[in-house]
C-alpha cells in the first residue's frame, strides 16, 4: 500500500472536518498545518504523519471516529497491554461487548469497571459509559471530547509500553494502521508485519 492510498476511503470520518475536529479536542500543534479548517479532517491526519507528528495524529483520529468504531480501536489497543495469560479482563470485555450491542444494557454493564485504575482497559470501560445513546435517561455529564481522549490514552499506553526505539517506532505504525483500518469500514486487526509494511512514515 502507498503512503497517499492509506489516508483515503475514510468513510467513517467523511462527515467531518479538521477544524470540527480541533476545535471538539482543543488540539494545538507546534507548528501551522497547511490543512484548512473546513478541509477533511483525513487530510490533517496525513499531514501530521507526514511531519512525523505520530502523537497528535493519532489524538485527531481517536477524537474524529464515531463513538463505536473508536472504542473499538482503543480495545485493541487495550488488548495490547491488559490481557492475563492470553483472557481479557472483565472491563475489556464489558467494554467489547458494547461495541458489538451498543444498548443501554451493555452500557451500563461498563458502569463499575469505569471506576477501577486507569488501565487501558479500564478507560474503554469509561469511554463506553459516557458515549451519547438515544435512549439516555439522562445525557453523560462529561465533556463531549472526553470519549475520544480516552481512546487515545489507550494508545498511549500501547505505544509506551516498549522501550526500545525500534520497538516503539514498529508499534506507532500497528496502532496508525489499525486506525486507519477502523476509519475505512475494517476491523483494525492488522498484522504487525504488515503493518510495519505499510508505506506510512513515523518519526
Amino acid at each position: 500500500m502507498n503512503n497517499k492510498s492509506a489516508f483515503t476511503g475514510l468513510t467513517k470520518l467523511e462527515k467531518r472536518s479538521a477544524g470540527e475536529v480541533v476545535r471538539l479536542g482543543k488540539v494545538k500543534f507546534p507548528f501551522r498545518p497547511e490543512t484548512g479548517p473546513n478541509d477533511p479532517v483525513e487530510k490533517l491526519i496525513e499531514e501530521l504523519v507526514a511531519q512525523n507528528l505520530l502523537m497528535d495524529a493519532l489524538k485527531i483520529l481517536a477524537l474524529a471516529l464515531p463513538p463505536r468504531e473508536g472504542v473499538w480501536w482503543g480495545c485493541l489497543a487495550a488488548r495490547d497491554t491488559t490481557l492475563v495469560d492470553g483472557e481479557k479482563t472483565k472491563a475489556l470485555e464489558a467494554a467489547e461487548a458494547w461495541v458489538f450491542k451498543p444498548c443501554q444494557e451493555t452500557k451500563k454493564a461498563s458502569e463499575k469497571y469505569a471506576l477501577e485504575p486507569g488501565e487501558a482497559d479500564a478507560m474503554m470501560a469509561e469511554a463506553v459509559f459516557n458515549v451519547p445513546l438515544p435512549d439516555d435517561e439522562e445525557p453523560p455529564v462529561a465533556p463531549p471530547q472526553l470519549v475520544g481522549l480516552l481512546i487515545f490514552s489507550a494508545q498511549l499506553k500501547s505505544f509506551f509500553a516498549h522501550k526500545l526505539p525500534e520497538e516503539i517506532n514498529r508499534q506507532g505504525q500497528l496502532l496508525l494502521a489499525r486506525g486507519l483500518d477502523v476509519a475505512k469500514g475494517g476491523n483494525g486487526q492488522i498484522d504487525e508485519n504488515a503493518a510495519s509494511k505499510e508505506d506510512v512514515p513515523i518519526g
